[in-house]
């Protein structure tokens, strides 16, 4: 019996690692999620993390008959020193050639599962944010991105320190009154107390991940504050948008990502601040593409192919 090559594509994002294996025909014949890694293999933490989700994936796949992968990993850049590591670090964990291995930024193969090159701009918000284009010829263009030190406008971490920060400044102004409603009581909520010493134990014992989760809270509490700061994430998102417009034309806009969905007040931020654009919200499967793209790469039969 002759074995169907396999292609696995690998979404590794901030908040989890989301696999998917295809055959040859497009069909999906496994999937499955892991810890979070990022491409930051400057840092010995994050090369262990990396490493340990590929002996993961390993010990769930076995003797698969993989025959390509294509991974997309947060914080990665292709044809990079750290993109040839991470490509050797899952090739030796799945036994096949790192020349089968294709390590890019994870927002290539999202803008792959949602547009052909060339068609449209895909903007991101998740526990961070960016804005990419991928020219007809492959090229990426990539706005934003730069994580939360910089910027990440827009994005569940940019939405929940924003939420922290509107409350201490009213506590900072009037701590007689202080903060109230019900986006300080879903904030305190999430927190598991509302006092200075609570917030800064939840906030810096669980750094970027804890402040993002806080998004959530943000959406759930639905008064005037927490709209107001979902519109203008929305209109943060926008302004990734008009950068790629600005570089690359006009085209069709993919509002992808958990944070986006969170709260109808995102979307009306985005479309008031761009309201000459078509964007439209997607929920696409960028793991899925990646397994399809690799399934191309080793030479395989393409779904639809004859």
């Amino acid at each position: 019996m002759v074995r169907r090559p396999l292609g696995l594509g690998i979404d590794a994002g901030g908040s989890a690692t989301r696999w998917v294996l295809c055959d040859a025909t497009g069909a999906a014949v496994d999937a499955g999620d892991l810890p979070a890694v990022s491409g930051h293999l400057f840092n010995a933490a994050e090369r262990a993390r990396l490493e340990g989700m590929a002996a993961a994936l390993r010990a769930r796949l076995g003797a698969a008959g993989i025959a390509g992968v294509v991974a997309g990993i947060t914080g990665i850049s292709a044809a990079t020193p750290e993109a040839t590591l991470a490509a050797s670090i899952l090739a030796d964990a799945l036994g096949i050639s790192a020349a089968c291995v294709q390590v890019h930024d994870d927002m290539w193969i999202a803008y792959h599962a949602v547009f052909r090159p060339g068609e449209g701009h895909v903007v991101y918000a998740g526990t961070g944010s960016a804005g990419v284009h991928v020219r007809e010829d492959g090229r990426m263009v990539r706005v934003g991105g730069r994580g939360m030190l910089i910027d990440d406008g827009g994005s569940a971490f940019w939405i929940g320190r924003a939420a922290l920060n509107l409350i201490w400044r009213r506590i900072d102004d009037d701590p007689e009154r202080g903060a109230q409603g019900p986006l300080a009581e879903a904030i305190f909520a999430a927190v598991g107390g509302a006092t200075w010493d609570a917030v800064r134990t939840y906030v810096y014992s669980g750094g970027r991940a804890s402040v993002a989760a806080l998004a959530r809270a943000v959406a759930s509490a639905d008064d005037a504050d927490a709209r107001a700061i979902l519109h203008e994430a929305g209109g943060e998102l926008a302004r990734l948008a008009h950068a790629l417009v600005r570089r690359t034309g006009k085209k069709p806009v993919a509002l992808i990502g958990r944070a986006a969905t969170l709260h109808p007040a995102i979307f009306e931020g985005f479309r008031a601040a761009a309201p000459g654009l078509e964007v439209r919200l997607e929920t696409p499967d960028a793991a899925a593409a990646g397994a399809l793209l690799a399934i191309t790469a080793c030479g395989a039969r393409r779904p639809g192919a004859g």
